[in-house]
């Protein structure tokens, strides 16, 4: 007999300060001053609701497929450079349209043990999409001034 598995659910009032293994993420734009050094400009939170979603639909996977300079998933500041920001918008902006009038739950982790534990997040879809907007909007200012994109998640 399998024993049951607990299921513990990401609350809203958990979005921007989750447990773990939930997490956040951020991003923002490349500034580079005249002397060649850059500096991190962090412009947008990323909700865990929003993160697990991206991973979950697959963004982050298709982000990943652009040869960015690192990995996306691995919570470090991951470069999008100047040449691949807009194919970065498009793939987010897709994501946005994704989203409408359905309803999504994805596992985040799981635990074993004499009693399993899976951790999930019930998509909330509103949250997500206005996520996504914000990310479209960093990557189109990038994409308009010539400007790199950090994203961590």
């Amino acid at each position: 007999m399998t024993a049951a598995t607990d299921r513990v659910y990401l609350e809203p009032d958990e979005f921007a300060d989750p447990p773990a293994p939930f997490r956040t993420g951020a991003a923002g734009l490349v500034r580079l001053d005249a002397e060649g050094a850059f500096e991190l400009e962090e412009r947008l939170q990323i909700s865990a609701n929003s993160l697990h979603a991206m991973e979950g639909h697959g963004v982050v996977d298709r982000l990943n497929e652009l040869g960015l300079e690192g990995t996306l998933g691995r919570g470090a500041p991951v470069l999008f450079r100047p040449a691949l920001v807009e194919h970065a918008r498009s793939i987010l902006y897709e994501a946005d349209r994704q989203t409408y009038g359905a309803s999504y739950e994805f596992v985040v982790a799981r635990q074993e043990g004499a009693r399993p534990r899976e951790y999930r997040v019930a998509v909330q879809n509103r949250e997500y999409q206005v996520t996504l907007v914000r990310l479209v909007d960093v990557f189109q200012r990038a994409s308009r001034h010539g400007e790199a994109v950090w994203v961590a998640i």
